[in-house]
C-alpha cells in the first residue's frame, strides 16, 4: 500500500529541478500513506512526472523501490495496491512466456512484467487485488491512469483545461494541492450532492475541474495535448447481470459449501504479507466470518482488533470479545470516549483531503491508531451487506412502499402536508395518546421528530425514489446550498435492467455509490492516515460473481438477510451468539455536538461565518442547529455534514 503522486507538463513551462520539486512536495503531502521510503522519476522531453511513497508489505527490500521500470524498459509505474494473485501471476508468466528473471519478489515487478506480455487491459482482467496506478508507456507515448474493479483505491485527476496546461493527480487532494497550478474552487453541484449523502457520489470531487478515475476503468492521456480518453475493463452492474442471468444451480447447502471454499481460498491469498497481518473485528457477521477463516488458515492465534464506547447503548466490543473467545484470536479492545472524539475531529479534515460526513469515521480512525502498534495490514469484512442482502434498509423500504404504493398520491401528499404542518410537541403528545389504545411501541424517543422525517416518503413515485429518500439527508439540498445551477443528479436505479427485484436494485446502486465512496473511502484514509493497509476479501471479483449468481432467497429469507454468510459461519461459532439486532458502526455525534463538542460547532456554524462564505443559506443552518440543540429535533446526521465541510474548507 502506498501513495502515488505525478503531472504532465504539456508545455514543458517549467525546468527540470522546479518540476522535481513540485513533485517532491507533492508526495511529501501523501508520506503518511508510504512512510518507508520514496521516489520520483521523470521523462523531461514527454513532461511525464511521477512520484511514489511506499508502504513496504511485499518484499521489503530495495528491489521493490518505486517508481519502478519494466524489464524492456517501455514501461515506468507508480503503484498503489496489492496484487493477491501476484505469485499465481509469476507461474503463468513462466509457463506461457518463459518469465523467470526477477530482480526481487515484489508484487510491482509481477505487474510490470504481465502487462508486457498480455497489454495492458488483458493484464488488468488477470489481477486479483486492490491498486491504483499511474503507467507511462514509452513506446505509446500515453500515461494510463488505472483504478481497481471496485475503487478500493483513490485516484484524482484533473486535466490540463483546468491547470494551464498541466495535468495532475495522486491518491489524495492534498496531493494535487501541493502543485502551483492548481485552483481548488468548491464544485457547488457536488457539495448539494454531498450533503445530501454524507458523501461526495462516484466520480465528482468536491473541487471544480477535479475527477476521480472510475472503478473498473483506466484512462489514457496523451501528452502532446492533454487529450483523454476512457476505457472500461470491468462493470460491476454488467457483471452482476451476467453471474445473474447465469443462476447457480445447486441445493443451498452446495451454494454453503462452494462459497467457504472461495473464501478459504481468497481471504488464504489475502493473507500473505512480509510484516505482521490481523483483522478488524466488530463481532458482526461479515468480520466474523472473516476472522473465523483466518483464524482456520493460521498455525497461531491472529490478531484482532475493536473499539467500544464509553456509552453503553452504543456499544458493542462486548459481542467482539466474545466471537475472538471462541475463535481463540489474540484479541485487543479499546473504549472511545468523548474525549478520543474530541482529539480526532480536529484532524478529520486533513485525513480524508476531501468533505467526508459518515460519522464512523471516528471510530474507524480509532481501531485503525491501535491496530497499527502491533499490525502493518487488517483485513475487514466490508461489503458483506451490499452484496449479500444485509442491510436493514432494503426491507424496510420494501414494506413501505408496498403500504404506500396503491394509495393515489394525491391523498398521500395531503396526509404529509397535514402531519408537517402540526408542531413535534403535538406529535409528540399524540403519539402518547395512541400508546393507550394501540401496542405500539413505548420506548421510542422523539416521536414527533421521527414522523415528520418519515412523511416525505408519502411522496414517492416508484421504490427507487423511495429508497434515495430514505438514505437522503437533506430533504431539499438545494435550498440549503447557495450558487448552484439547480440540477438533479439522474437516479440511476431507475436505468437497472427489469430482471432486478426492487431489493437487487438497492443492492447493485450501493455497490456503485455508497460502498466505494462511503465505505471503502472512510477505511482507506483512516487506515493509511496512520500507514496501515485494510484489505476487504469480500470484494475479490469472483466472490462478487459467485454471489450474484445465487438465487435471491440464498442471501434473503424469511426476513432473514445475508442467509449464505450465517450458515458458513455457523460452523465456526454457535448461531446463538450472533442473534441480537444489528447495531454498526453507530457514533453519538448528536449528544456530543449539545456537549463537548458544542463550543467547536458553534464556531464552524457561526451565522456571519456562513453568510460570507456563501456556500450555505445561514437561516436554515441556524433553525437546524437550534432544533437540535433544544432536543425538539435530531440533525445530528445532516449537520454533521455540514460541520465536516467546514471543517474541511478551513483547513484546506
Amino acid at each position: 500500500m502506498c501513495g502515488i503522486a505525478g503531472f504532465i507538463d504539456a508545455r514543458k513551462s517549467l525546468s527540470l529541478e522546479a518540476s522535481h520539486n513540485i513533485l517532491r512536495n507533492m508526495s511529501q503531502a501523501i508520506s503518511h500513506r508510504g512512510p518507508d521510503s520514496s521516489g520520483i522519476w521523470s521523462d523531461f522531453q514527454s513532461g511525464i512526472f511521477l512520484g511514489h511513497q511506499r508502504l513496504a508489505i511485499l518484499d521489503l527490500s530495495s528491489a521493490g523501490h518505486q517508481p519502478m521500470e519494466s524489464q524492456s524498459k517501455r514501461f515506468q509505474i507508480s503503484f498503489n495496491g496489492e496484487i493477491y494473485n501476484h505469485l499465481q501471476l509469476r507461474d503463468m508468466l513462466l509457463s506461457e512466456h518463459k518469465v523467470n528473471h526477477w530482480k526481487g519478489t515484489s508484487d510491482t515487478e509481477t505487474l510490470l512484467a504481465t502487462i508486457e506480455c498480455y497489454g495492458l487491459e488483458e493484464a488488468l482482467k488477470k489481477l486479483e487485488g486492490m491498486f491504483a496506478f499511474a503507467l507511462w508507456d514509452s513506446l505509446q507515448k500515453k500515461l494510463f491512469l488505472c483504478r481497481d474493479r471496485f475503487g478500493e483505491k483513490p485516484l484524482y485527476f484533473s486535466p490540463g483545461s483546468a491547470n494551464n496546461g498541466f495535468c495532475i493527480f495522486g491518491s489524495e487532494l492534498s496531493a494535487l494541492k501541493n502543485h502551483p497550478k492548481f485552483n481548488p474552487i468548491v464544485n457547488k453541484n457536488v457539495l448539494k450532492n454531498y450533503i445530501n449523502l454524507g458523501y461526495v457520489p462516484q466520480g465528482q470531487c468536491i473541487i471544480a475541474g477535479v475527477s476521480k478515475v472510475l472503478p473498473g476503468r483506466y484512462i489514457a492521456i496523451d501528452p502532446t495535448n492533454l487529450d483523454i480518453t476512457q476505457y472500461v475493463y470491468w462493470d460491476s452492474a454488467k457483471e452482476a447481470l451476467l453471474a445473474k442471468k447465469n443462476q447457480f444451480k445447486g441445493s443451498f447447502i452446495d451454494a454453503s459449501d462452494e462459497l467457504e471454499a472461495l473464501l478459504i481460498k481468497k481471504i488464504s491469498n489475502q493473507m500473505i504479507a512480509d510484516v505482521p497481518l490481523g483483522a478488524f473485528l466488530s463481532g458482526g457477521i461479515d468480520s466474523s466470518l472473516v476472522t473465523a477463516i483466518m483464524q482456520s488458515q493460521s498455525m497461531q492465534p491472529i490478531q484482532t482488533f475493536t473499539i467500544g464506547f464509553q456509552e453503553a447503548d452504543w456499544d458493542e466490543s462486548y459481542h467482539a470479545q466474545r466471537v475472538a473467545n471462541i475463535l481463540g484470536t489474540n484479541h485487543t479492545e479499546s473504549k472511545v470516549t468523548s474525549q478520543d472524539a474530541i482529539n480526532i475531529i480536529p484532524h478529520l479534515s486533513r485525513i480524508y483531503s476531501e468533505p467526508f460526513a459518515d460519522a464512523s469515521q471516528i471510530p474507524t480512525q480509532a481501531v485503525s491508531q491501535i491496530a497499527k502498534k502491533n499490525v502493518v495490514v487488517a483485513l475487514t469484512g466490508d461489503a458483506g451487506d451490499e452484496i449479500f442482502c444485509g442491510y436493514d434498509r432494503y426491507q424496510v423500504t420494501q414494506k413501505i412502499w408496498r403500504l404506500i404504493s396503491f394509495v393515489p398520491k394525491s391523498l398521500r401528499r395531503s396526509i404529509s402536508n397535514a402531519i408537517l404542518n402540526k408542531s413535534t410537541d403535538d406529535l409528540n403528545k399524540y403519539y402518547q395518546a395512541l400508546q393507550k389504545f394501540t401496542p405500539i411501541p413505548s420506548n421510542i424517543q422523539r416521536p414527533g421528530d421521527k414522523i415528520k422525517k418519515g412523511m416525505s416518503f408519502l411522496s414517492a413515485d416508484s421504490f427507487s425514489e423511495l429508497y434515495l429518500q430514505n438514505i437522503s439527508l437533506w430533504k431539499n439540498p438545494g435550498d440549503i446550498v447557495l450558487g448552484d445551477d439547480g440540477g438533479a443528479s439522474p437516479n440511476i436505479m431507475n436505468t437497472m435492467d427489469e430482471t432486478l427485484n426492487n431489493v437487487e436494485k438497492a443492492m447493485l446502486f450501493d455497490t456503485l455509490s455508497y460502498l466505494t465512496e462511503d465505505i471503502l473511502t472512510k477505511v482507506d484514509r483512516a487506515a493509511m492516515s496512520v500507514s496501515l493497509e485494510t484489505r476487504v476479501p469480500f470484494l475479490d471479483h469472483e466472490i462478487y460473481q459467485f454471489a450474484w449468481s445465487l438465487p435471491y432467497e440464498m442471501k434473503f429469507h424469511k426476513g432473514e438477510g445475508k442467509r449464505v454468510l450465517k450458515n458458513i459461519l455457523y460452523k465456526y461459532a454457535d448461531q446463538e451468539i450472533f442473534e441480537r439486532p444489528k447495531m454498526g458502526f453507530g457514533v453519538p455525534v448528536g449528544e456530543w455536538m449539545k456537549g463537548p463538542l458544542r463550543d467547536w460547532a458553534e464556531e464552524l456554524l457561526c451565522p456571519k461565518l456562513i453568510a460570507e462564505q456563501g456556500n450555505f443559506c445561514p437561516k436554515i443552518i441556524q433553525q437546524t442547529w437550534d432544533e437540535h440543540v433544544s432536543g425538539n429535533r435530531n440533525w445530528q446526521n445532516q449537520l454533521w455534514t455540514i460541520l465536516m465541510f467546514q471543517a474541511w474548507q478551513k483547513d484546506f
